[in-house]
Order: structure tokens, then sequence, then C-alpha cells
């Protein structure tokens, strides 16, 4: 009877012991192993317990916090991809740092600037760039609370710096965003406009202060006489055309650099375009005893242009031939065809030009020998502008070679392509 009892006894506290296995221990093992899975990243085959109730809600809410977190995960990466699409689309070099100068974000365009490898989030500043000035801008946006601006010399470019710091929701500093914007192209876009206020002041400076010179002598000395007077006034005379030549060519510049430049385009053959231009020109290549040679290429297409405003692009180029040439020299116009362009030049064996000026030599007014005056080299020093803005308003280019003592070459080139689509318009 005892052994039954005790029989009796085991069997139920090994069933108890099963049921509460099954019901309490055994289900929050495989909680344990739902948690480890979606740890890993990894979404479980099934969120669904066998066990007790609460082991069953457990499962049923880990598996709305793990569609929730995959939900944010979304749109956390596509916040992330939206932010590295417009980073990259940014002309603008990007650097972010942390409070101890460390990398935590930079842009295609800041590592083309630098010609850095990818960057490595964490990576000290020094490591990636070693600079004073962006170490130092770094420093004062760090320190202060105003933007910090400064400029970076870098090889050939002019970088403007522009950082601020970075705060948290207390306020305090956690880092640094600093912007490069490069400003090349503003910078010798304004040394050109000073140049150009220089140079038009003192090229309308000196024919007015001889008007004027001679206006005063005149008012002071009524009585002076009949030779001296026609003296004065050719003087002044030749003085006014000077100043009548400037208005003219700004005024042409003008026109051609506006929205509407009215180009009258018309089917233009490039070979008795130049042929013309020469017999305009025949008195004034006499007059200095130059020869001329035309060497055009057989078949050249003819091109949809404006014939006048081509002529004037022409008529300045054997202007500056003329004046630069040696007597007894040489002019030489050719017109070929090189693939899909028309290439137009007027090449002289005169005094050339030094390698340093040629890259500006087709700025306003700007001036190869500033010792020459208008008195031994006359012009307007607007001619190779002129050209140059006639040249891309037929879609072109201009290039321009030339080696001190042995000439110069100026090219006119035009495509082909975009004169056959400005005949379609």
């Amino acid at each position: 009877m005892v052994w039954l009892l005790l029989c009796a006894i085991v069997a139920a506290t090994i069933g108890l012991t099963v049921i509460v296995w099954r019901k309490w221990i055994a289900p929050w093992r495989d909680v344990e192993e739902l948690v480890a899975q979606i740890r890993r990243g990894e979404r479980p085959p099934t969120f669904l317990i066998e066990g007790g109730a609460e082991a069953r809600r457990v499962g049923l809410e880990l598996e709305k916090t793990f569609d929730n977190l995959a939900q944010l995960n979304k749109q956390i990466a596509k916040r992330e991809s939206g932010l590295q699409t417009i980073f990259s689309a940014m002309q603008d070099a990007l650097l972010v740092v942390d409070s101890t100068r460390s990398v935590i974000l930079t842009n295609e365009t800041f590592r083309r600037l630098f010609a850095l490898p990818e960057v490595s989030v964490g990576t000290p500043l020094l490591e990636v760039v070693r600079d004073a000035t962006l170490d130092r801008v770094v420093a004062d946006a760090l320190a202060g609370t105003v933007p910090v601006r400064s400029e970076l010399a870098l090889d050939a470019s002019q970088i403007e710096l522009c950082a601020v710091a970075t705060k948290n929701e207390a306020g305090e500093i956690t880092g640094a965003l600093v912007l490069f914007h490069d400003i090349t192209e503003l910078k010798k876009t304004d040394q050109v406009r000073r140049d150009f206020v220089a140079n038009i002041s003192h090229e309308l400076r000196t024919p007015l202060s001889i008007l004027r010179g001679y206006i005063e002598t005149l008012l002071e000395h009524p009585e002076t006489s009949r030779a001296e007077l026609s003296r004065i006034l050719r003087v002044m005379e030749r003085h006014s055309k000077r100043l009548d030549l400037i208005v003219e060519d700004l005024l042409t510049l003008a026109q051609l650099e506006s929205a509407n430049p009215d180009l009258r385009l018309g089917d233009v053959d490039p070979s008795r375009l130049l042929k013309e231009v020469i017999h305009d020109w025949e008195t004034k290549l006499a007059n200095k005893q130059l020869n001329i040679r035309i060497d055009l290429s057989p078949d050249l297409p003819t091109i949809r242009a404006d014939r006048a405003r081509l002529q004037e692009a022409f008529y300045n180029l054997l202007d500056n031939g003329v004046k630069y040439s040696r007597e007894g020299g040489e002019i030489r116009l050719s017109a070929r065809r090189r693939d899909d362009e028309i290439e137009l030049s007027v090449s002289d064996n005169g005094i050339g030009i030094n390698k340093e000026d040629l890259p500006r030599i087709f700025e306003r007014f700007y001036r190869v020998d500033k010792a020459r005056t208008q008195d031994k080299i006359p012009g307007t020093g607007l001619g190779l502008a002129i050209v140059k803005h006639v040249a891309q308003l037929h879609g072109g280019r201009v290039e321009a070679e030339s080696e001190l003592g042995k000439g110069t070459t100026i090219r006119v080139i035009l495509p082909v392509a975009v004169a056959a689509s400005l005949r379609d318009a």
C-alpha cells in the first residue's frame, strides 16, 4: 500500500514537472531564441510560442516589435540614401567632424578635392588632411558660436571655407560642419572686372585729356594762328575718332553679350568669305607691303552663320595681323575641316606674344605689352574680345598659338553639327 502511494506521488511530481516545464520554462527558452534571432537581424520562421498565455503574448509583441523595427530600418535607410544622394550631388565639398575632430562624414566632392580614397568614420582629421588653415577653421568653429569663414589656396584653386558648430538638444557643441566652395572662377571674373575698369579708364582718359587740353588752349588763346589751329583740330579729330571707335566696340560687345544678339543667319561659304575679307583689306595690306596667302581645303561645307558678324571678326583679326607684323611680312588665311568642325584661321609672322600673356589676350582691353601706347600701335583693345564672342554665338570657340619673334595664329572654330542645328532652327 505504501509503495503504491509512493509511486503515485512520484508520478504526480513528474507530471507536474512536465507541465511546469512545458508551460513556464520551455516557452521562455523559445523567447530567448527569438530575441537572439532578432538581435542578429534575422526574421524568425514563426513567432508562435507554445505554452502559457503570457508566453504567447510575448511572442505576439516580439512580432510587432520586429515589424516596427524593420519599418524603422527601412525609413532610416531611405533617409540615409536620400542624404547620400544629396551629398553626392552637392557641388560644394562637405566635411563633418565630432568634438574630438574625428571625421564623421565626407562627400565625394570633398574626396575629389583633396584626392583622397574612401575616408573611414572616426579617423582623426589631421590624418586625412594636413592643412593648417582647415585645422584652424575647425578649431575656431568648435570654440565659438558664430560661423567661421576663411579661404584656402589649393594647387591652382581658391576655396572658400565656411564652418559652423553642430549642437545637440541641450545646446552642447558636438562637432563642426565645414563647406568648401570653389571660388576660383569668381576670383578670375573679379580680376577681369577690375582690369576692365582700370583699362577702360586708361583708354578713355588719354583722348579726353588731350581734347580737354586743346579746348582750354583755344579758349585761352583765341588769336591762335590758322596753321596752329589746323594742327590742333586734326589732333582733336584723331582722338575724337578714337573715342568713337571705343564706344562703337563697347556697344558691339554689349550687343553680342545680350540675351538677344540678333544674329541674321544664312548660308555662308567659308572660302568665299575669306576671299571677300582679303579683297576688302588689299589697300591696308599693300601699304605695309605685306604678302597675303590663302590656304583653302577643297570641298568645305557651307555653314549657317551671320555673315556680317563673321566678317567683323576677321576684320579684327586682320587688323591685329597688320598692326603687329613687320613691313614685308606675311599674313596667311586658311580654312579647313577637321572632324565635325570648321577651322578658320589668321596667321602672321610678326612679333608674337609671351606664353604668360596668351591665355588673356581675349579679355577686353588686355594689352600684351603695357609699354606700347596707342600712338605706337593704335586700337581699342577690344578686337579679340569681339572675335571670341562672335565665335561663341555661333556655337564655336577661339584658340591662340604664338611664339615671340615668330608670329601668332588665331583660330575661329565652328562645329558643323551646331551649324546644322542653327539652320534647322
